[in-house]
């Protein structure tokens, strides 16, 4: 009996060796572990899709944000540079403009004051050529007058036909000589005159009509005001929109900014969630399938120490080799 039990106990002992080794404390920390990194990489593969997502969210608010500002700063500089090239210039025009219809307006009123004297001098010309006219009217009648043939013909020196009694004039001055045709010239020319005083007149009051109906004093008193009050109310509009455009772009800038911050986080972040899970990933690895037998004896956990060591040398020798792939060329 006590045989039977023995070799019983010895058939049952690869299954209670096995059974035993799975229940030592190390199996029982690797599992521990092996169940604590499965739940983690499930959370952080559900991290690293929120990240993806959040990532790609940002990314289309980066997109839209970006073509706010883009059209945002377009419109600012349309108004901007519509200022620069006629909203200045013509507040500027207008001032301008205002000082040479006040000189106008002067050489205007001189104008009217000059022609109101020429109708004026034109008028008293004419009343005195009339004057004239009748004198040489008179001046005409006395010289075919019967009665003055003899005074006639010693201013003259002509003896008329009709007169036959009348004595030859002797020797007359050099300054008769000429009496006949001055005589002449007194009767004829005042009505020449007469006439060329009415066209000056004629003229003259046609000038006045037309520079009363033409006249510029009315642009300082309704046309130039209302033209101004239009080109201020113009750039006082175009500053309008440059002063909310200036608003409106500094407030894109500042959501483009944010959300190019909020993407760079983004990005890191996706980043990272790779990172972490690649990490727990291989942890997770390495305890579902471990390479090390370290744990068999004595000898195994010298080869483990001299692979450590060997790590240990080859990456100072890499840091080495990267720091003077980086000094500077001399």
């Amino acid at each position: 009996m006590q045989y039977q039990s023995q070799t019983e106990n010895q058939e049952k002992s690869p299954q209670k060796q096995h059974h035993d080794e799975h229940d030592l404390p190390t199996n029982k920390t690797i599992r521990a572990q092996k169940e604590f990194f499965c739940q983690l990489i499930k959370t952080e593969r559900g991290d690293l899709d929120k990240s993806a997502e959040n990532c790609e969210g940002l990314n289309i608010i980066y997109e839209h944000k970006k073509c706010r500002f883009v059209k945002t700063e377009k419109n600012y500089r349309i108004y901007r540079n519509l200022e620069l090239s006629l909203g200045i210039e013509l507040v500027k025009a207008m001032d301008d403009i205002n000082n040479n219809i006040t000189t106008y307006v002067g050489y205007n009123t001189s104008l009217i004051a000059a022609l109101g004297n020429v109708v004026q001098a034109a008028k008293n010309a004419k009343a005195k050529f009339a004057d004239l006219r009748d004198s040489a009217s008179k001046l005409d009648a006395c010289t075919k007058d019967s009665c003055n043939r003899t005074q006639m013909t010693i201013l003259t020196g002509e003896k008329h036909e009709d007169c036959k009694d009348v004595p030859t004039p002797g020797k007359r001055p050099d300054d008769c000589k000429d009496t006949k045709e001055i005589l002449h010239e007194l009767i004829k020319v005042p009505a020449h005159l007469c006439l060329g005083i009415d066209a000056i007149l004629s003229a003259s009051v046609d000038i006045v009509g037309i520079q009363t109906f033409s006249n510029i004093s009315s642009l300082s008193q309704t046309f130039f005001p209302a033209i101004k009050k239009n080109a201020t109310d113009f750039d006082t509009f175009i500053n309008t929109k440059i002063a909310a455009g200036a608003t409106e772009l500094t407030a894109a800038y500042g959501a483009l900014s944010d959300s190019i911050k909020a993407l760079t986080d983004g990005g890191y972040q996706l980043y990272n969630s790779r990172i972490t899970i690649d990490i727990d990933n291989g942890i997770k690895d390495f305890l579902c399938h471990t390479p090390c037998d370290c744990s068999c004896g004595e000898d195994d956990f010298k080869k483990c120490k001299c692979k450590i060591c060997e790590i240990c040398q080859v990456i100072p020798y890499i840091y080495k080799e990267e720091t003077k792939e980086k000094q500077p060329v001399q």
